[in-house]
């Protein structure tokens, strides 16, 4: 398990109507971060939908409001992961949550940080990560080793919801979008590959984090390391949403143009 101490991530708000800025800072930390820059409204939507698919498994308590995602305690299915269960294949197929990908403060954000037109990606995630889950928390890695295409493909992690340290956020190091590929390892946790810990240890950089708000936005490079930090919640759910977009010109996977997990779910 890693020692390295978490410290806070640097907002970038105060520089969101200078491009150059952004662009500099992106390239030299590999990460922006927002704070309450997309719509709380929309997020909701898409929160409850997500939580009404997995009241419907018995996974959220019912005598309390649906949008504050209290877990019931039924157990998910040990045989399977959450990426390829019936419940990520529902939420996949959300309209609205499909529907954010073209989101007018994404697309605007990202066609001017890349000054192209953009081609977002179709493998779009809606994650519920259970309390306790700790053993598919997904560990250290680099985007790149599982969208391929081009490295210069940008990640924007949303939470769908309030979502302080314990309910399990997610964590970057920066600058090491400048290290190019990372060797992966098979790992325990979500993708089932990812830098060793003591590997991301050698490496002397912080993880950073922060208690994220309904509303944030990060956003990080392909080659950006990043990981998952464990729901230690008692009992509340983790929702997040992840976009990723590119320069229409740049190489992409055809993958990248598919449902997220798509072959796992055509083996059902």
């Amino acid at each position: 398990m890693s020692t390295q101490l978490k410290q806070e991530l640097s907002p970038s708000n105060e520089w969101l109507h200078d491009l150059p800025e952004l662009r500099n800072r992106l390239n030299e930390d590999g990460y922006l971060f927002f704070r309450g820059i997309l719509d709380k409204n929309e997020l909701t939507h898409i929160r409850e939908d997500m939580l009404a698919i997995a009241s419907e498994y018995g996974y959220v308590k019912t005598d309390v409001p649906l949008v504050d995602g209290i877990y019931s305690g039924e157990g998910f299915p040990t045989a399977i992961k959450f990426e390829t269960s019936p419940l990520y294949r529902r939420i996949l197929g959300l309209p609205r949550f499909n529907a954010f990908g073209s989101n007018a403060v994404l697309s605007l954000l990202l066609s001017g940080l890349l000054d192209s037109e953009l081609q977002e990606h179709r493998r779009r995630i809606g994650r519920i990560t259970f309390p306790g889950s700790f053993k598919n928390t997904t560990p250290p890695h680099q985007d790149y080793f599982y969208i391929k295409g081009t490295p210069d493909t940008y990640t924007c992690w949303i939470p769908a919801g309030d979502c302080p340290e314990e309910l399990g956020g997610l964590a970057v190091m920066p600058k090491t979008h400048k290290l190019g590929m990372l060797t992966h390892e098979p790992m325990q946790g979500t993708g089932g590959h990812g830098v060793l810990h003591e590997r991301c240890e050698e490496l002397g950089l912080p993880w950073l984090t922060t208690d994220f708000q309904m509303g944030d936005l990060l956003l990080f490079h392909g080659h950006t390391l990043h990981k998952a930090l464990d729901n230690r919640s008692e009992n509340r759910l983790r929702l997040s949403l992840e976009y990723r977009y590119q320069r229409k010109v740049d190489d992409i996977d055809p993958g990248s143009m598919e449902y997220h997990m798509r072959g796992s779910f055509d083996k059902d």
